[in-house]
């Protein structure tokens, strides 16, 4: 069985209802890549989640949840003088997501305080909400060294959020990162933003050995190695938008899903796509899915 692990922070998450009212889950940019990478791999592949949380009732109920969604939990920290994070998320009128974020006691931050053995993974997922948090990053990308050492392929999404980091920490970390990485993930408006005179034909030219996932608004994506783009997929527009919150990263759990079932880029997108759009009709991070739409 092909083993995945992400790492980062999961979150109390309260989702706006209404003016007056909030929603209580969980949610996390790479717990849910973890969760839905699991539902849609199902036997065939095995995920962990590597992350700190405390040991207050929040935090109990947080650990229930990721257990609960599919996710391996071995991995998790117990931080005795710190917890989990919040954020609160609400929507404009065409679903977009909105954020706000409490993380100063967050125990998540401090993970890579040292390094951590991170041997026996196929695939080691990270983004950048992960780096941004990771107070020592030296640590984070020793370990992620070591591991791709010992044969697990890296995967980056570049996830960038301008509340957690500048564009200039969040550049010079990817420049440090990008050599060890397999797949790497970034949206037109991310490469807009940190790469502006960049192309993606040209970072799969610098960056050969990674396969790059090149994401546009929801309306087509890409797939480049070594210069060339290998796979695209252009979508029909979606209309029942009602929450963005975990597009992407639904988008992402499932393509690598499919990478370690065999399926053919094209494919990936192809799944990838139908996971997403389910997503993104209901509130929330964590939702339910028709698997039988994945059938190609």
């Amino acid at each position: 069985m092909d083993k995945l692990l992400c790492i980062g922070e999961v979150m109390l998450e309260l989702s706006q209802v209404n003016e007056n009212s909030y929603k209580k889950s969980f949610a996390g940019d790479t717990f849910n890549v973890a969760h839905y990478a699991a539902i849609t791999g199902g036997e065939k592949i095995e995920t962990e989640y590597l992350t700190a949380i405390g040991t207050d009732n929040e935090s109990d109920a947080c650990f229930e949840f990721i257990a609960a969604n599919n996710v391996g939990v071995r991995h998790i920290i117990r931080d005795e003088n710190r917890t989990i994070g919040l954020f609160l998320l609400s929507n404009d009128d065409e679903g977009e997501k909105k954020y706000n974020y409490w993380r100063s006691v967050a125990a998540a931050k401090y993970v890579f305080n040292q390094p951590r053995d991170l041997s026996g993974f196929n695939l080691i997922n990270i983004s950048g909400i992960t780096a941004a948090i990771t107070i020592e990053k030296d640590n984070l990308i020793a370990s992620l060294l070591q591991a791709k050492n010992k044969g697990a392929k890296i995967i980056y999404d570049f996830n960038y959020r301008p509340m957690l980091w500048s564009v200039e920490d969040a550049k010079k970390f990817a420049l440090k990162i990008l050599p060890l990485v397999d797949i790497a993930k970034i949206s037109d408006e991310e490469l807009e933003t940190l790469f502006p005179s960049q192309s993606l034909q040209g970072f799969s030219k610098e960056y050969p050995n990674a396969e790059w996932i090149f994401t546009c608004g929801g309306e087509k994506a890409e797939v480049w190695q070594s210069g060339d783009m290998i796979a695209q997929k252009i979508f029909e527009p979606i209309t029942d938008i009602v929450d963005t919150s975990a597009a992407g990263d639904s988008f992402l759990g499932t393509y690598l899903s499919s990478y370690l079932m065999g399926f053919d880029a094209a494919q990936r997108l192809k799944r990838a796509h139908r996971i997403a759009v389910q997503v993104i009709a209901h509130k929330g991070s964590i939702v339910s899915i028709d698997l039988t739409k994945l059938e190609i």
